[in-house]
């Protein structure tokens, strides 16, 4: 009798196991940053990419139908960062800049840069 409840009590434990692991894989919105030893910064390296893809429509005054945001200083992007927008739309989707002219690499440094907690 004590085996058999030894046998139950294990094979529970394996699949409690099994199942948590599971609840642990990567969330597929939220990608692994790519970039070897990357230390990015706004002001170093993100900047030029903000200013070059983005604010041909995310200034104000822009005149840009539904652009949302003023992305010309961190403060601007900084909400945008916080609610995932930026992320999901110009790293998970590559829907932005509508322009399609962003490379990858640019948007690796922006993921990177996101994940590293987007450090001014």
């Amino acid at each position: 009798m004590k085996l058999k409840f030894i046998t139950i009590t294990t094979v529970f434990a394996l699949i409690v196991t099994v199942l948590s692991w599971q609840g642990c894989k990567k969330d597929p919105k939220d990608p692994e940053c790519t970039l070897p030893n990357a230390t990015l910064s706004y002001n170093l390296n993100i900047k030029g990419i903000i200013d070059q893809q983005c604010l041909g429509c995310h200034v104000t005054g822009s005149g840009v139908v539904g652009a949302v945001g003023d992305f010309s200083t961190y403060e601007g992007i900084k909400p945008y960062l916080d609610n995932g927008k930026v992320l999901d739309r110009v790293v998970v989707t590559k829907d932005m800049p509508q322009s399609g002219g962003m490379s990858q690499a640019q948007r690796d440094s922006i993921n990177c840069w996101i994940a590293a907690g987007s450090p001014k």
